[in-house]
């Protein structure tokens, strides 16, 4: 009986240490009565570790939560679908003011005030969202430049891309400032996830080295994607797969690859509307470089085998396709670890990888180096 005590006190203790306390004020300036509830999730783990109700656009959140400080995320919804912001949950008081987006705008305003971690934290966000305003602005101009109905000229992308470049470059250069600066602390682990898309496969990866954080589940995505992008490098062998055209019959890539032609791997799916838009470029290098000495193998990410053919059909793909219709989980797609679509992989004669995602002139302007 006594060590069934001892045990059982043990435990209570053990949870005492590790359960800590947090308290989170939350203003959502501009909800007016249509927010009823707000969850208060893990960042990390996705897990719900309350609810809230909200009154006159305000919610309290307190509790106690093993493991802290965490990224923690405010949402109105248990999955994170809608979230409002993203903090460090910590003991220290904090403050989250968030803004909702004007008629017309795309970004909210939010205020973190708490724990240095916090401070930081709300630096961050602040300058990012800064860059972000400005990007959104530009492409607002951009688009309200087009005549409705109308395309724009090869000019006037090339003028938009001159201005956007430097303003995406402002993007990265706030998380690089502060994954330097913060690699201690929580605010890292944001910046690393949220800017993933911004470095490339060798900085992430030596900056995983030796990183407290490297274990977060937060972070599965991001090595995922460094997993994604080495088999996509230039120089990486292919690997092989097998899935179904439309008749049933069963092909393997490597009837394809390595067989002495320049082959193109198209993951896509009907549903997809950048995968359709992108289509006619393909169409366009296929058609023009087909008896030279290039092919396609299209591999979908549908679900529904109508859409599939109707996709086919009504973009005039001529060339194979693949899809065992399982949606996001196709067996390809997992394989290669395809995260986004459209995404393409170019292999040469020698199956071994020539170069990723070339979009628009850049596929043809690559096939006319190779081919001509």
């Amino acid at each position: 009986m006594k060590k069934l005590l001892s045990a059982a006190l043990l435990t209570l203790m053990t949870a005492a240490v590790y359960a800590q306390k947090y308290n989170v004020d939350f203003y959502a300036d501009g909800a007016g009565g249509n927010l009823r509830k707000v969850y208060l999730l893990n960042a990390e783990t996705k897990a719900v570790i309350d609810s809230f109700t909200v009154d006159h656009e305000r919610a309290h959140m307190e509790g106690t939560y093993a493991g802290l400080p965490i990224l923690a995320s405010i949402a109105s919804s248990p999955r994170p679908r809608q979230v409002y912001t993203t903090f460090v949950l910590d003991t220290t008081p904090t403050k989250v003011d968030f803004t909702l987006p004007a008629a017309g705008s795309q970004l909210g305003n939010v205020s973190i005030k708490g724990s240095e971690d916090n401070n930081r934290m709300n630096q961050v966000q602040a300058d990012f969202n800064a860059q972000l305003k400005k990007i959104y602005q530009l492409s607002d101009e951009f688009r309200s430049s087009i005549p409705s109905g109308s395309q724009p000229t090869e000019a006037q992308i090339e003028e938009y891309r001159a201005k956007i470049g430097p303003l995406e470059e402002g993007l990265k250069s706030v998380f690089e400032k502060a994954l330097q600066t913060e690699r201690n602390n929580k605010v890292s682990l944001y910046c690393l996830t949220e800017g993933s898309q911004f470095f490339d496969t060798d900085f992430v990866a030596q900056y995983l080295e030796g990183y407290a954080f490297a274990n977060s589940p937060m972070l599965s995505r991001v090595r995922s994607d460094i997993e994604s992008k080495k088999l996509r490098a230039p120089g990486a062998s292919f690997i092989d797969f097998e899935m179904a055209d439309q008749a049933g019959t069963i092909h393997k890539l490597s009837e394809f690859v390595g067989k002495g032609k320049y082959v193109m791997v198209d993951f896509w799916a009907s549903w997809c509307g950048p995968c359709r838009q992108e289509m006619p470029n393909v169409k366009a290098a296929y058609e023009r470089f087909h008896e030279k000495g290039f092919d396609i193998v299209a591999v979908s990410f549908d679900n529904n085998r109508e859409a599939w053919l109707k996709g086919i059909t009504d973009l005039g793909m001529t060339w194979t396709q693949l899809s065992d219709l399982q949606g996001w989980n196709c067996a390809a797609g997992q394989l290669y670890k395809i995260h986004a679509i459209p995404c393409t992989i170019l292999f040469g004669p020698d199956g071994k990888v020539v170069a990723s995602d070339l979009r628009g002139e850049a596929l043809a302007k690559m096939l006319e180096e190779k081919l001509q």
